[in-house]
């Protein structure tokens, strides 16, 4: 296994304080010329998946670029509350509030497209201290067609931590005030302990608001200690972690399309099924889900 590289405090970031044309084009590997070409609609490709949103995702030397921010800023320090990052996963997240505690939980309405073009080159202009112009380059790069974060980009999840991490600090102070857990997954927001509350829930989602961003009323809940909870795609149940109803319903109707099919068919839903039941075994195998 290769070792993982070191990550630093922003201000060792070669992204920070970054200034002039020479410099830029060293750091991202783009010339100063090419970003306005470079970021061009016909540097996306732009679909409706199936769930109706609109995936704006970068290809050819876009994509690359990307790729090369997104390594940048992945070496850099976050904090302990942050689950959306290498070597940890949705399942860990989830872990962090097990127990016979009150759970509450809210998400960020369209997270990467609240993330405007000018939250990223306030992101590079103040906390990176980029000179104005890069901080003008980086944004155009990082965002769809000077809008917002693209939202079928892998660097966005990145940018977008960053750019609201004032807040994500705010809901941590807060959640260290009433004594609870807090883990933000992307744009997934749980707090668990005695005094998660209706009340406490109405603070953060106020917080979020405060921000500049709004937070989805159907996806904000509270959980009693005694019900299960639904925690960013698993469930909890005590010390117990458990697979969801609808993903049990998934494997079992992959089981059964495979006494049928044949071919190319049947080779997809052979590579569908391992791929369900890899996931069920990551959920199932929590070490605090293991009995004696």
């Amino acid at each position: 296994m290769s070792e993982q590289p070191k990550r630093y405090p922003i201000d060792q970031s070669p992204l920070y304080s970054l200034c002039g044309k020479g410099k830029f084009e060293t750091v991202i590997g783009v010339s100063w010329e090419a970003v306005p070409e470079l970021c061009s609609s016909s540097n996306y490709r732009v679909w409706t998946n199936e769930k109706g949103r609109e995936i704006q995702a970068p290809f050819k030397g876009l994509a690359a670029t990307h790729r090369r921010i997104g390594l940048l800023l992945s070496r850099i320090d976050v904090p302990g509350y942050v689950y959306s990052q290498k070597g940890r996963s949705y399942v860990d997240n989830a872990r962090q509030h097990l127990g016979h505690h009150p759970v509450i939980k809210t998400d960020i309405q369209g997270f990467y497209p609240s993330i405007s073009r000018a939250k990223v080159y306030g992101l590079f202009r103040r906390d990176f201290r980029c000179a104005a112009d890069v901080a003008g380059r980086l944004a155009d790069i990082c965002c769809y067609q000077r809008l917002h974060l693209p939202t079928g980009s892998s660097l966005s999840g990145l940018v977008a931590f960053l750019a609201a991490r004032h807040l994500f600090d705010d809901i941590a102070r807060l959640a260290r005030g009433f004594d609870c857990t807090f883990t933000v997954y992307v744009d997934d927001i749980t707090l668990s302990g005695p005094n998660a509350t209706k009340q406490l829930l109405a603070e953060v989602r106020t917080l979020i608001k405060k921000h500049g961003l709004r937070s989805k009323r159907g996806k904000s809940k509270s959980f009693s200690p005694s019900s299960p909870k639904s925690v960013t795609g698993v469930i909890l149940v005590g010390e117990d972690v458990r697979l969801p109803n609808s993903r049990h319903q998934k494997i079992w109707e992959t089981q059964q399309a495979l006494l049928t099919a044949t071919g190319e068919e049947r080779f997809r839903l052979e590579r569908q099924l391992k791929g369900r039941e890899q996931e069920a075994n990551q959920v199932l195998r929590s070490p605090r889900n293991i009995s004696d």
